[in-house]
C-alpha cells in the first residue's frame, strides 16, 4: 500500500519516535539509579506471578471505584487486542494484502474483538472526560492537559481504526460492483457509506492508516514524558514490591551510620524513586487517607507528586552540585504534611501500583528527629517519658504493675515458666480507661483456667510510639531492654491487647534477636471460645459496630476473629461501617498521634464516630486500647453520650457465664 518514499518516511518516523522515547527513558532510569540500593530480588517467581495477575486481571483498579475500574480495565484489555491490530496495520502498509494472522477465522476473531473493544473504549473515553473535566471527582484536584492529551490520542486511535476497517471492507465491494444493499449488514462499513464517495475510498484508506500509525508513535513518546509513564513503570514497580512486613521500617545502624533518614531526594532508595514514576495520580490514596479526609495538609498523592517534581527539577544539579540539593523536610514537603500522617497504611492498601508512601514519610521524620531535632513540641513529653520512665506518659516506672495488685496475677519472675505471657503494654498499665480492658481480659483468662503470668515492672514500652514518630534511637533502647528481659524466661506464647505492641513484638523484634510467637487477645479469646473453655450468655444486647484497628487489620490481616466473637456475643454479625476491614478509617492515634494535638481540620476520631453513628449502632467495639481512648474522648467531645465504646474483652466479660 505504501509507496517507496512513504516507506522511507515511515522508517524515519519510527526511528525518531524510538529515539525520543529511549532518550527520555534513560534520563529517568538515571534519576532512579541515583537512589540508594535496596534488595528486592528474593522470591522472583512470586514477584513475577503477582505482577502478571495484578496487571492482566486489573483487579486493583476495581477496588472502591468499580465503574471507573471497569472502564480503566476495558482500555487496558482493548489495547492488548489493538497491539495485534497495529502490528497487522504496519504489515499491510509495507505489503499490500498481507495479514499476520491470515485471512481466516483467527483474523476475523481479532477484528471482531477489536471492533467490540473500540466501541467500549470510546465509551470509556467519554466517561473519563466527563469525570475529570465536567463533574470533577474530588480526588482529581485540577484539570490536567496530560490526561486530556491521552484521551484525545485514545479517541483518535479508535475512530481511525473504525473508519480504516470500514473503508478497507468497502473497497472490494466497490471494485467488484457487488450488491451493496445485501452487504449493509456489515456494520463496520456503515461509516464509509455514509460519509464518502466511491472515488475517494483509496485516499481515505491510506490517510487513516497514516493517522492511526502516527498517533501510536506520538502516544508512545508522550507516555515517557508524562504521568502516564506509570503504564511502563507500574508493572516494574509491582515486581519490586515489599514482600515482608507492611510499611516496614529499616533497622538503622545507629553506631556506624553518619546520617539518618532521608535528608535529600538521593537518600531515598530506588524503589521509592520508582514509586514516583509509577504513581497514576488516581487519588485512591486521598480517598482513604484520614488526614486528607479530615481536612489536614497531607495528601499522599500530592506528596508523591512533590517528590517527583523535585527529582525532575534537580536533573542538572544532580550532575553538578548534588550535595546542595533541597532538603525534603520543610523545603520540598512541608512539616505539617509529614507529621499529619498516622501511619495507618490505608494509602498503601488501596494503591494499584503498591507505592510505599509511609517509607518516604518515615525517612523524613527520622531525619527531622535524629539529625535536626525538629518535631512537634508535644513529643518532648513523649521522648522524655520513654527515656526516663520507659513509658510515653512519663509515669513512675515502679507503678507499672499496680493496676493488677488485687487480681493475683503471678509475675513470671516468681513463676519462672508459663504457657502465656501477658504483655500488658503502656496503655493497659498506666491509662485508667485502658486498665479496665486489661482487667477484663485477665478475668476471662482466669475463668478459662489459662496458665499465664506477666512481667510487671520489668516490662518497658514496646517502642512503637518512638519508632513511628521517627525517634529510632529510643525505639532501639526500649526494644533491646525488652528482648533481654524476655529472653531470660520460658513461655510458649505472648498475648497482648495492643495491636501496636503486637505488631512490634511479632514483626520487628525478630531483626534484633527477639523471635516470639505472639497473639492478639482477639485471637486468644476466639480460640478459648472455640475450645469451650469460656461460655457466654446468648441474646441480643444492642446494636454493635466494630472498628478495625489499623495495626491489627491492615498490618496483620486479623479481621475475622473479632467479628466471630461479636457474632457469638450478640447473636448476629456486627453492623459494618462503610469504611471497614481493609479500608477501615484510622482513629487518629497511630504514628505518635496519641501524643500530638491535631491543629488543623477536624479530629480524625470525630470523623470515625460520625461513620459509626451512620450504622445506627449504639456501641462501637474495638480491639485496641489506643482506639478505645480516642473514641471515649470523641464521645465526650461531640456530645454523643448515647453511644458507648468497649473493647472486645470488656464486651465478653459482661456476658461470661
Amino acid at each position: 500500500m505504501l509507496s517507496g518514499i512513504e516507506k522511507i518516511i515511515f522508517t524515519a518516523a519510527v526511528a525518531l519516535a524510538a529515539g525520543l522515547a529511549f532518550s527520555e527513558f534513560f534520563r529517568k532510569y538515571r534519576l532512579v539509579s541515583r537512589g540508594q540500593k535496596v534488595a528486592r530480588f528474593d522470591r522472583p517467581g512470586k514477584r513475577l506471578w503477582e505482577m502478571l495477575y495484578r496487571v492482566f486481571l486489573q483487579l486493583p483498579v476495581f477496588a472502591q471505584r468499580p465503574v471507573t475500574g471497569f472502564f480503566h480495565a476495558v482500555i487496558f484489555w482493548g489495547f492488548l487486542v489493538f497491539l495485534g491490530v497495529t502490528l497487522n496495520h504496519v504489515a499491510e502498509g509495507f505489503f499490500a494484502g498481507l495479514s499476520l494472522f491470515g485471512h481466516g477465522s483467527i483474523n476475523s476473531l481479532l477484528l471482531f474483538a477489536a471492533n467490540l473493544f473500540a466501541g467500549l473504549i470510546i465509551l470509556a473515553v467519554i466517561y473519563f472526560f466527563f469525570r475529570r473535566y465536567v463533574f470533577r471527582a474530588k480526588s482529581l484536584d485540577r484539570p490536567s492537559y496530560q490526561s486530556l492529551t491521552v484521551l484525545f490520542f485514545i479517541f483518535t486511535l479508535m475512530v481511525s481504526f473504525i473508519f480504516y476497517e470500514a473503508f478497507k471492507g468497502y473497497y472490494p465491494l466497490l471494485v467488484n460492483k457487488g450488491n451493496f444493499l445485501a452487504n449493509w449488514v456489515h456494520f463496520h462499513m456503515l461509516p464509509a457509506r455514509a460519509l464518502i464517495i466511491d472515488s475517494a475510498v483509496t485516499f481515505w484508506i491510506k490517510s487513516l492508516w497514516w493517522l492511526h500509525i502516527l498517533i501510536i508513535m506520538a502516544f508512545g513518546v508522550f507516555i515517557l514524558y508524562s504521568k502516564h509513564l506509570h503504564l511502563l513503570a507500574g508493572p516494574l514497580n509491582l515486581i519490586f514490591r515489599n514482600l515482608g512486613v507492611k510499611a516496614e521500617i529499616p533497622l538503622l545502624n545507629l553506631e556506624e551510620q553518619e546520617k539518618f533518614g532521608t535528608p535529600q531526594v538521593t537518600d531515598l532508595n530506588r524503589k521509592d524513586l520508582l514509586d514516583l514514576f509509577s504513581c497514576a495520580e488516581c487519588g485512591r490514596c486521598d480517598d482513604v487517607c484520614p488526614a486528607f479526609q479530615s481536612g489536614k495538609a497531607l495528601s499522599p498523592k500530592i506528596l508523591l507528586e512533590k517528590l517527583k517534581n523535585h527529582l525532575l527539577a534537580s536533573r542538572s544539579q544532580l550532575r553538578s552540585d548534588p550535595a546542595n540539593l533541597k532538603k525534603l523536610l520543610g523545603e520540598v514537603v512541608s512539616e505539617e504534611e509529614v507529621w499529619d500522617c498516622t501511619t495507618c497504611a490505608a494509602c498503601m492498601e488501596v494503591c494499584p501500583m503498591l507505592n510505599e508512601h509511609i517509607a518516604k514519610i518515615m525517612g523524613m521524620r527520622q531525619f527531622g528527629v535524629l539529625m535536626e531535632s525538629r518535631f512537634p513540641e508535644e513529643f518532648q513529653t513523649l521522648y522524655r517519658g520513654l527515656e526516663n520512665q520507659g513509658n510515653p506518659w512519663g509515669i513512675n516506672a515502679d507503678t507499672r504493675g499496680e493496676w493488677a495488685k488485687d487480681l493475683q496475677i503471678p509475675l513470671i519472675s516468681e513463676k519462672g515458666e508459663t504457657d502465656i505471657l501477658f504483655w500488658v503494654g503502656c496503655a493497659g498499665s498506666f491509662d485508667q480507661h485502658s486498665q479496665k480492658i486489661a482487667r477484663s481480659f485477665v478475668k476471662i483468662l482466669q475463668r478459662a483456667g489459662v496458665d499465664f503470668a506477666f512481667l510487671g515492672n520489668e516490662e518497658k514500652c514496646c517502642g512503637d510510639p518512638a519508632r513511628r514518630s521517627g525517634m529510632e534511637y529510643l525505639f532501639q533502647i526500649q526494644a533491646r531492654q525488652n528482648i533481654e528481659v524476655l529472653n531470660r524466661y520460658k513461655f510458649r506464647r505472648i498475648v497482648t491487647t495492643c495491636p501496636h505492641g503486637y505488631h512490634v513484638l511479632k514483626n520487628e523484634y525478630a531483626k534484633m534477636g527477639g523471635s516470639y510467637s505472639v497473639l492478639h487477645h482477639a485471637e486468644l479469646l476466639d480460640e478459648l471460645l472455640a475450645q469451650g473453655r469460656i461460655r457466654i450468655a446468648g441474646g441480643e444486647t444492642g446494636k454493635v459496630t466494630y472498628h478495625d484497628p489499623c495495626y491489627l487489620g491492615r498490618y496483620n490481616h486479623i479481621y475475622d476473629p473479632p467479628r466471630r466473637l461479636l457474632q457469638n456475643l450478640n447473636q448476629r454479625q456486627p453492623l459494618e461501617m462503610a469504611a471497614s476491614k481493609k479500608t477501615s478509617f484510622c482513629c487518629g492515634a497511630g504514628g505518635g498521634g496519641m501524643w500530638k494535638e491535631e491543629k488543623s481540620g477536624k479530629r480524625i476520631s470525630h470523623c470515625r464516630m460520625e461513620q459509626a453513628e451512620k450504622t445506627g449502632a449504639d456501641t462501637i467495639v474495638t480491639a485496641c486500647p489506643f482506639c478505645s481512648i480516642m473514641f471515649h474522648d470523641a464521645i465526650a467531645e461531640t456530645g454523643r453520650e448515647k453511644m458507648k465504646t468497649l473493647d472486645l474483652a470488656q464486651a465478653m466479660e459482661e456476658k461470661l457465664i
